[in-house]
């Protein structure tokens, strides 16, 4: 089941990364599919980050390196959003 559940997002989100990608797909299209990418990612990271914050409470050191992860993942996607959006579109 767990297969399944990873195969299917798996092919969600390469799909729309592709299509938002594509000249060939209508401009509309492609900001849903890119809003789409962007909020997941952000749920991703959001939740790193809150986690990091609630196990901050309890063990420091432990917060503490959640935090650092989820800040390296947002840094991490800005910098990749930057590469293959913006720079590439001019």
């Amino acid at each position: 089941m767990e297969f399944l559940i990873e195969f299917v997002i798996d092919l969600i989100l390469e799909g729309s990364i592709e299509a938002s990608k594509s000249k060939k797909t209508p401009k509309v299209i492609r900001y849903i599919l890119l809003l789409f990418i962007i909020a997941f990612f952000l749920g991703v990271i959001g939740i790193t980050l809150f986690v990091g914050l609630k196990i901050a409470e309890k063990n420091f050191l432990a917060g503490i390196f959640i935090l650092l992860i989820g800040v390296f993942m947002l840094i991490a996607s800005i910098i990749k959003f930057k590469k293959v959006y913006l720079t590439n579109k001019m």
